[in-house]
This record gives structure tokens, C-alpha cells and sequence, in this order.
């Protein structure tokens, strides 16, 4: 293992490089994305058009943005439960 921690708030890095720091030859592990981020990333779009469906019956509510993001999180925290039991 290069020094990633695995988390089960984060899942880990999604993307995990090693990257040369410098001009050096001393390689660094550069983590990216977590795979909750990744999930999330992937979530978002759902969450949008679940979104719209809403407000198109609702009308447009303050703050959605906020909603938005928060439901592609609480999918992606779900993801990550999920890939425990599996």
C-alpha cells in the first residue's frame, strides 16, 4: 500500500496516481478524488432531474443548489454502505 488511507466516510481515493514531485526522483502518491466524490459526481445528475421534476410541479424552491448537492451525497453515502455488505 503507497500510503492511502481507506475510509468509510470517503471510500478511498477513486483515481489513486503516483506523481513525481519535482525533479526528483522521489515518487508521491497523489490520492485525487475520493470514490464518495466520484459517487456523488455520478449521483448528480439523478438528483437534478429529480430536481426539475419537482419544480416544474412546484415551482422553483430557494437554495436548491444546495438540495441538489446534498441529495447526490446521501446517494453516494448509500453506495458506499452498500459496497460493504457486497
Amino acid at each position: 500500500m503507497l500510503g492511502w488511507k481507506m475510509s468509510k466516510r470517503t471510500g478511498g481515493p477513486a483515481f489513486p496516481e503516483l506523481g513525481n514531485v519535482g525533479c526528483n526522483s522521489d515518487w508521491q502518491s497523489e490520492p485525487g478524488m475520493t470514490l464518495r466524490d466520484y459517487f456523488a459526481s455520478k449521483a448528480l445528475g439523478l438528483c437534478y432531474a429529480d430536481y426539475l421534476n419537482y419544480a416544474a410541479e412546484n415551482g422553483v424552491q430557494e437554495g436548491w443548489r444546495d438540495g441538489v448537492a446534498k441529495d447526490a451525497y446521501l446517494l453516494a453515502d448509500a453506495m458506499l454502505k452498500a459496497r460493504e455488505g457486497v
